[in-house]
């Protein structure tokens, strides 16, 4: 599904989102990242943040699935692993002033369809390193709402465990790829105070 130059769309994004406020310790090479309990405190603060009205299983389950995500994805910390797997690094940085940051993306565009899989993420995302190399911080999951609705537009929007993805399918008001899609950041590899679902991360620079 190849039909859109992500590097060029990277974001209409950044412009869209820079006028949009609708958007409400570091990895090293040895895998050292934010523990289970981490993850853990982090899903029950989202939880409570919503008002309870997301979170349809406990937060232990949903740790289990952040814990198997994190599992399929350690090895994508070598940005050439992730390349050989079929993920193809943008040389664009998306930073937004006010916001944060997110980084570099790297998309299986074969991916990209109506299926949700939390073990093949759509998108892996890189922080740049001073020493010009890529640090994974983050997965990002990308489906069609086109493929994911069918004939059924009532059908609930997708979800990770029990969190929904952010509903982007007025995606010029919203930003991100130029088509009508929900996506879903999980910051896994790097702590992110706006949250561990929320699209940008203060901590993640640009150069």
């Amino acid at each position: 599904m190849k039909y859109f130059n992500f590097s060029r769309v990277i974001y209409v994004f950044t412009a869209v989102l820079f006028f949009t406020a609708s958007f409400s310790g570091c990895m090293n090479e040895t895998l050292e990242g934010p523990g289970l309990e981490d993850q853990e405190a982090a899903v029950s603060d989202d939880f409570h943040e919503m008002g309870g009205e997301y979170l349809r299983i406990s937060p232990a389950e949903q740790n289990k699935i952040l814990a198997g995500i994190r599992g399929a994805t350690a090895k994508y910390h070598r940005l050439e692993v992730a390349e050989a797997s079929g993920y193809d690094l943008d040389t664009h940085c998306v930073e937004v002033p006010g916001l944060g940051g997110m980084g570099h993306h790297a998309v299986n565009f074969v991916l990209i369809d109506g299926e949700v899989n939390p073990l093949m993420p759509e998108v892996l995302v890189y922080e740049p390193s001073k020493n010009g190399k890529y640090q994974l911080v983050a997965v990002e999951y990308l489906v069609d709402a086109g493929a994911w609705h069918g004939e059924d537009e009532d059908r609930e929007p997708p979800m990770i465990g029990g969190v929904p993805f952010d509903d982007h399918r007025n995606f010029l008001e919203k930003g991100g790829p130029p088509f009508p899609h929900y996506q879903l950041h999980i910051w896994v590899w790097k702590n992110n105070p706006n949250g561990l679902y929320a699209p940008f991360n203060p901590n993640v620079k640009c150069p």
